[in-house]
């Protein structure tokens, strides 16, 4: 029986001390670090805010959001402090694909409230994906540990390609 008891004891140590390095540490829910995005230039808008409304978006803005600011449409950073989805029939009429700028793809709306606000629309609108490859393939960074699940339920890849004046990960299907 006590050669038992250094087992045990080391053995509740090492339960112990796994338990303790599964609290939450990081950014994310038990210390789960969220994987990188691809890098993805989607534009969103809030109603009543239309393209029309704020022009074209700030190539300075990662990921930019047309939004209501206090006297007009503007663009802003598409991150928010809280978010609570709302039902439907709490935002009005639903924007249809007519929404998104020539040259971009609709993708999607949403219902919600962002930061406290009135329940809006969110309409997402995507331009088409590159057809050029980085000319670096270094100018990605390290390829983004994430799987990609094709609209054909097939699997894609992430292709390093060129947006805009950078390079980042693009899917290789939709």
């Amino acid at each position: 029986m006590r050669r038992g008891l250094p087992l045990f004891f080391l053995g509740s140590l090492g339960l112990a001390l796994a338990c303790e390095s599964s609290t939450e540490t990081g950014p994310g829910p038990q210390g789960i670090h969220p994987q990188p995005q691809p890098n993805r230039r989607e534009a969103t808008f809030t109603a009543p805010c239309t393209p029309e409304r704020c022009g074209d978006a700030p190539s300075a803005i990662a990921r930019p959001r047309c939004k209501p600011l206090p006297s007009e449409c503007g663009w802003s950073d598409g991150t928010s402090v809280s978010y609570r989805p709302c039902a439907a029939s709490e935002c009005g009429a639903e924007p249809g694909p007519d929404v998104c700028p020539d040259g971009t793809t609709f993708k999607g709306n949403t219902c919600g409230s962002e930061n406290d606000a009135a329940c809006a629309w969110t309409t997402a609108c995507a331009p088409p994906p590159s057809t050029t490859p980085c000319a670096d393939p270094e100018g990605c960074g390290p390829k983004p540990e994430i799987g990609v699940v094709c609209s054909d339920g097939g699997i894609g890849d992430l292709a390093c390609m060129q947006l805009q004046s950078s390079c980042g990960w693009q899917r290789t299907c939709d």
